[in-house]
């Protein structure tokens, strides 16, 4: 565990990460994950010798070696024999995935919405950095930045990769309003941030994790949006929100169907107008992130 990253690292990391930089441990939880899939059932035990006799290793000794190093973090020892421990579970599906693996290439392509600061219809999907990004191709704002692994391109085309991202960023924020790190897991602490571009600004709430240090930001506009009385109003005009990525929710803001009054910028808080055919909800944001209705 790492309590503090500018500590110094704890030895009991360095030596896990360790114990996988070899070929035949990890074969080794690929093939405890093999039986698992084949039998359908979750911490599937292994015997000494079934184990052994799945893995291509030269001798017995040379076996238990290997398996020892992986024992206690990664593979666990049972009187019925070898299961994975949750951490080996999590290293088999990042490298059966390729997760921790970037894409390499991405198609440039035109997505709907209009952009935040010069509102003009002229978004562009692209990779930069290795990182998923919606910018806009008018007057160069970076409006959506997300991590794009090689598993989420692989077997989709780019319209369904486009669409995989936009959910993925919806689950992320419906993870992050019950203070869920969508990366760890880990609980998360919430400020208000401003993005300036052009003279023009945006008020973002952000989310940093306290375990893995992950920060997500998104317009306190979507706050508003995903109260449920909102919700129902898009529902009720035919417009599901969970299915309008983001970067096409960005025209609710620049068309007025949402309007957004800062409260206060010292503790950030904040009204909002919904407005969809004369129907009208007013809600308010305390300096907490909680939207309530205004009344």
């Amino acid at each position: 565990m790492v309590a503090d990253q500018n500590s110094q690292i704890d030895q009991g990391v360095v030596d896990a990460i360790t114990a996988l930089g070899n070929a035949k441990r990890l074969e080794i939880l690929l093939a405890l994950d093999t039986v698992e899939q084949e039998h359908q059932k979750p911490w599937h035990t292994m015997s000494f010798t079934e184990l052994y006799d799945a893995v291509d290793v030269d001798s017995t000794s040379q076996f238990s070696y290997h398996l020892d190093q992986l024992v206690g973090q990664f593979v666990s020892e049972t009187p019925d024999g070898y299961r994975l421990t949750y951490s080996g579970n999590k290293i088999v599906r990042t490298v059966v995935s390729d997760v921790y693996e970037s894409t390499s290439k991405f198609e440039d392509s035109e997505v709907s919405g209009t952009c935040l600061f010069c509102e003009e219809a002229s978004l562009l999907a692209t990779l930069d950095a290795e990182q998923f990004r919606i910018r806009c191709t008018s007057c160069d704002a970076i409006l959506v930045t997300d991590f794009f692994p090689k598993s989420q391109t692989r077997g989709r085309t780019t319209a369904e990769i486009l669409e995989s991202v936009g959910y993925r960023i919806w689950s992320m924020h419906i993870q992050l309003r019950g203070d869920v790190c969508p990366e760890c897991f880990g609980r998360v602490d919430t400020a208000f941030d401003v993005y300036e571009h052009n003279g023009k600004t945006h008020h973002l709430y952000s989310s940093t994790c306290r375990e893995c240090k992950h920060i997500i930001s998104i317009p306190i506009e979507v706050t508003a949006a995903f109260h449920p009385t909102v919700l129902y109003q898009f529902w009720e005009h035919d417009i599901s929100l969970l299915d309008v990525p983001l970067w096409e929710f960005f025209e609710y803001i620049t068309s007025d169907v949402i309007v957004t009054n800062i409260v206060s910028d010292d503790s950030v808080t904040a009204t909002f107008e919904i407005t969809l055919n004369d129907e009208t909800i007013h809600l308010k944001m305390d300096d907490t992130g909680t939207v309530s209705i205004r009344k």
